[in-house]
């Protein structure tokens, strides 16, 4: 009975949140890819390349290169497709335990690691269905379940090859335009009903081949891009999320993400702090060479997550899901929207229930 009632508080909230504060509000703004064939080119303070991306790139975006060097855009060029930057810092990446971003989050677990070790679960879904990759596909976009979709199974059977277990939504928002974040919105609060660990919208970008090839080994793979939505409330949490992944693939496959943009707007990541976009090579790129780097950094979620097995919080998926079923599960969907108007809005709804889980694990 908790699990259904869980997910009926969660929703309830979550969706009165999403009418009272749309998070989509802006999105005219920001959710506008160039037509392919065309992509801004980030620079350096001395000129050099730092990122080619067809995602459009605004005054105050930043972006982590894969020798984590944070810049800043400090002027864009529309005409040129341009975009020059500051350098802010050389940042020392550090992995921050899953546990602990639970704790800032105000979730301390309460329960005791699962004694069985048992794994929790990750969800996949695609905003932009229709992305492909020329080489293989044919073509750069198939209207309907694009090329994109065999590169998010190949996330999941990797996943589930180590045991976790997936929730891999392959709902369409078509078409691919400024509404799409709007649409996969619903896609997402169903995809948490479920409660995952953690949730990754799988694309790819558009961009010259080179920007994405990577030779690992024997084989040539695409490199991966987080995208990050600084336009949230989460930013924090997502920001320490992301770096964890990345140092952890730095030290696993060197190479294999190649940077953070953290852009204009939100991408859904302001209902969950644990979500990620991930951009997975380009159009330019062949879709096995994607399928390759994405069951490669399958093992970086795996090991950030539930492993290795001396890791205090290998396991702590379950017990961690039961803790916020714990924190929920005294009331129903009814009362949960009431309280949240009551409070006057989602944030102050929440703030008081970390408040009340804080009171209660000091008693």
């Amino acid at each position: 009975m908790a699990k259904p009632l869980f997910r009926a508080c969660m929703l309830a909230l979550v969706l009165l949140c999403t009418a009272i504060t749309p998070a989509a509000a802006d999105e005219d703004l920001w959710d506008e890819l160039l037509p392919i064939g065309e992509y801004y080119t980030l620079l350096d303070p001395e000129g050099g390349i730092l990122l080619e991306t067809g995602r459009r790139i605004y005054v105050e975006d930043r972006y982590l290169t894969a020798q984590n060097r944070l810049y800043e855009v400090v002027e864009v060029d529309d005409v040129a497709r341009t975009a020059r930057t500051k350098l802010v810092e050389e940042v020392e990446l550090e992995v921050t335990p899953w546990a602990e971003l639970r704790r800032q989050l105000g979730l301390t677990a309460i329960a005791a690691a699962d004694p069985t070790g048992e794994k929790g679960a990750i969800a996949i879904y695609h905003t932009h269905n229709a992305e492909s990759y020329l080489p293989t596909d044919g073509t750069d976009s198939i209207y309907g379940k694009g090329g994109i979709h065999q590169v998010g199974s190949a996330f999941a059977k990797a996943l589930q090859e180590r045991s976790v277990k997936v929730y891999y939504s392959e709902n369409l928002h078509l078409p691919h335009d400024r509404g799409a974040y709007r649409r996969s919105r619903e896609t997402v609060l169903e995809l948490m009903a479920e409660e995952p660990d953690a949730l990754f919208d799988v694309h790819r970008d558009a961009a010259p081949r080179s920007a994405y090839a990577l030779q690992l080994g024997d084989q040539w793979v695409t490199s991966i891009q987080f995208v990050v939505g600084r336009q949230n409330q989460n930013l924090g949490v997502n920001r320490k999320y992301a770096e964890s992944l990345k140092k952890l693939a730095d030290d696993l496959y060197p190479g294999l993400v190649k940077g953070i943009f953290y852009g204009r707007g939100n991408y859904n990541q302001d209902l969950s702090p644990l979500s990620l976009l991930l951009e997975v090579g380009a159009h330019t790129n062949s879709r096995p060479a994607a399928e390759r780097g994405v069951a490669l950094f399958a093992e970086v979620v795996d090991h950030y997550f539930y492993g290795p097995a001396s890791q205090p919080e290998r396991g702590q998926g379950s017990a961690a899901r039961r803790t916020v079923v714990g924190i929920v599960v005294f009331t129903s969907a009814a009362a949960a929207v009431f309280y949240v108007i009551n409070a006057g809005g989602f944030a102050n709804a929440l703030e008081r229930l970390r408040g009340a889980l804080r009171l209660r694990n000091r008693r």
